[in-house]
């Protein structure tokens, strides 16, 4: 492999000129830094990474933030953004906020040390001044993935989400369901607030009462899903199907469920939301909304592209969702159903 001083003896020059000719060439003659190129050629010899990075001012790193990094729906989408970063030369360096301002502020510190050229968060919980000058600009190059901003001008790629819930609710309310009861994210979060939205609308088109027990926020682990989901199966007038906004809490509530030997769908009928694989191959085969989780990647990886290369990206993307019927759905005991007059 060609190295430093094989560039320096074929051009005739020291290797510390070889070094500034290559990652500073504006600070020799033209007439040297030809001669270095052309030399550095010859010998086949190429300036490493650090070295580019230095003459151009980028790193060609993309920080990926993740809210919670054992979420199966994040490595999908981590999935998509690797796929367009290699393609376009760019790695990624991956961070688990947990959930915690300092260690989110940490990530989004890599930016300020020139150590990321940009930053995609898979999260919008993100302190508005971590992303907003004092007039109001966004203060570097950021898309948020999967999630979005009701109030700042970031980039972002997302669902929506306020139809995805009304769908998925009112396919289950068609089959004559009214005591729906729903596990979601927390509300101060615009995506779930989103989703509950939803579920409160097409429940008040149809005319069904709000029931305050049967809204339940939660972090949408498997464990969560199990916890609430007992403690509304535990109610005197129990819901007769459960809408999670996760798949993972939706597989807990089918856990929680075989437990009490409440059987679904015939007694309970659950529905999840992203369409993880595992919702695929669970028992039963989970009903639930397809987030393309992939896709979401790789559009959010474009729109920080179209930003770093200085064109002006798309401010947001909504890409499609579907309603993925299985086993764990099906019309409620006939003395327990809606009566719809269509």
């Amino acid at each position: 492999m060609a190295t430093v001083k094989d560039v320096a003896k074929l051009a005739g020059v020291s290797t510390a000129t070889v070094s500034r000719a290559l990652a500073n060439p504006e600070v020799v003659s033209p007439t040297t830094r030809k001669k270095v190129e052309k030399a550095a050629s010859e010998v086949g010899y190429s300036p490493n990474g650090l070295a580019r990075s230095l003459r151009k001012s980028e790193s060609k790193t993309i920080a990926v933030v993740l809210p919670n990094i054992d979420s199966t729906f994040f490595s999908d989408v981590v999935h998509g953004i690797e796929a367009l970063a290699h393609k376009y030369g760019y790695k990624l360096l991956i961070g688990d906020a947990g959930n915690e301002s300092s260690r989110l502020r940490s990530y989004f510190d890599l930016f300020e040390s020139k150590q990321v050229d940009g930053i995609l968060s898979l999260s919008s919980d993100v302190p508005e001044s971590m992303i907003v000058n004092s007039a109001g600009e966004v203060k570097l190059p950021i898309v948020i993935a999967g999630e979005y901003f009701s109030d700042i001008p970031v980039p972002t790629v997302h669902i929506d989400n306020h139809y995805s819930a009304k769908k998925g609710v009112e396919y289950l309310i068609m089959m004559g369901h009214y005591k729906i009861a729903c596990i979601t994210g927390k509300r101060s979060n615009a995506t779930y607030n989103a989703r509950v939205n939803g579920h409160n609308e097409i429940m008040k088109k149809w005319k069904i009462p709000p029931m305050d027990n049967y809204i339940l926020e939660c972090d949408l682990s498997y464990i969560a899903g199990y916890n609430l989901g007992k403690q509304l199966l535990s109610l005197a007038n129990k819901p007769s199907a459960i809408v999670c906004h996760s798949d993972e809490a939706a597989i807990g509530v089918l856990k929680i469920a075989r437990e009490m030997n409440i059987p679904v769908p015939s007694e309970l009928s659950v529905i999840g939301f992203d369409n993880l694989a595992l919702s695929e191959y669970c028992v039963p085969e989970l009903t639930t909304i397809h987030q393309p989780r992939q896709l979401i990647g790789e559009t959010s990886m474009k729109l920080l592209l179209d930003i770093l290369e200085g064109r002006k990206p798309n401010p947001e993307m909504t890409l499609p969702t579907q309603l993925i019927v299985r086993e764990s759905s099906c019309p409620p005991p006939v003395d327990q159903r809606l009566q719809i007059d269509l």
